[in-house]
């Protein structure tokens, strides 16, 4: 799984699975955009230290050891929780249920369902992960998350074409 290097860093001394929660933790008691979170120096974390109550106290040695005196400011990571929920749509259809039933089960539209379906079948008949995330406009590392695939390319979002205007 391909994280953002904002968490990548943190899960290098945590762990991806830690370092998510931690994510998740700090995404729920903050309200801004922007996720921080103070490092202090190891010789100033103290039992009642937010750090510790976020990780527990091995944990938050570690950051301190590692990121000691500064701000961290991880992703917010909110792809990973879509993705972590097409995941469950593709699960859903492999045990049987049609496109419309998922899509009725998981609040969705048929349209993504019909995608996300849709992008597993190309994978599976080995069409490139840039093509498959061109033709059904999901970004290729969310794309590659949700199929389980590391995608090493190099391009930006996917970005829909303009309108074109009849004369």
């Amino acid at each position: 799984m391909r994280l953002p290097k904002s968490v990548q860093q943190i899960a290098n001394v945590i762990g991806a699975d830690k370092a998510l929660q931690l994510v998740r933790k700090l995404r729920s008691q903050q309200k801004s955009k922007t996720l921080w979170l103070y490092v202090p120096a190891p010789e100033n974390l103290h039992d009642d230290h937010r750090l510790v109550t976020l990780l527990g106290w091995e944990d938050a040695l570690a950051m301190c050891n590692e990121f000691g005196g500064i701000h961290l400011y991880p992703s917010p990571c909110r792809y990973l929780e879509r993705a972590m929920r097409n995941r469950r749509v593709l699960a859903l259809r492999d045990m049987g249920f049609t496109v419309a039933e998922i899509a009725q089960e998981m609040s969705l539209t048929t349209k993504w369902v019909g995608h996300l379906v849709e992008a597993r079948e190309m994978h599976r008949r080995g069409i490139g992960m840039e093509v498959i995330a061109h033709s059904v406009k999901i970004n290729p590392y969310t794309l590659g998350y949700i199929l389980d695939v590391d995608f090493e390319g190099d391009i930006g979002p996917v970005k829909r074409r303009p309108r074109q205007t009849t004369p």
